[in-house]
């Protein structure tokens, strides 16, 4: 009976942190490996009343990004730095409220095991707009990927440096 309670009272409490939790762009996977080579989805939802029409992600430094996937009614635009080197992306379109969308791209990882760190702004039809750059604790918490380190090809754990 005792058990049955706790659960319930877990359960419930999952449930009310879930519903007050505000969507927000992410990054998935949430986690990958120094040096790899990834496959990112960035979901994108539209919990205002009014229409998403652009959104625009800066990459982490050390990321390089090499593709991004095709998005029907979506314009895709790189963002690049004066040497030419991609450093973020804009995405235009229109999504409406209570949808979600996601965009991929493939990328190459940096070989330290620092966390990526994204920034994104969504643009609204209204005018308005919100930038997803804060700590993971904030309203509006950065797209965060934690890196691990790279794993041997031959499965064994990675050689650690003597200190």
């Amino acid at each position: 009976m005792m058990r049955t309670r706790f659960r319930l009272a877990v359960g419930a409490a999952l449930l009310a942190s879930a519903a007050a939790a505000p969507a927000h762009v992410t990054v998935w996977p949430r986690q990958s490996q120094a040096g790899a080579h990834e496959r990112y989805t960035v979901r994108v939802p539209n919990e205002k009343q009014a229409d998403n029409l652009a959104v625009e992600l800066r990459f982490p430094s050390g990321l390089r990004v090499t593709s991004f996937e095709q998005k029907p009614g979506w314009l895709t635009e790189a963002l690049r730095d004066a040497r030419g080197a991609i450093m973020g992306v804009r995405w235009t379109g229109r999504l409406p409220p209570e949808q979600f969308t996601e965009f991929g791209l493939l990328a190459v990882n940096p070989a330290s095991t620092k966390d990526l760190v994204w920034t994104a702004t969504q643009r609204f039809a209204d005018g308005t707009s919100v930038l997803w750059s804060g700590a993971a604790n904030s309203k509006s918490p950065a797209p965060h990927v934690q890196l691990r380190p790279a794993t041997p090809r031959d499965g064994s754990p990675p050689v650690q440096a003597d200190r």
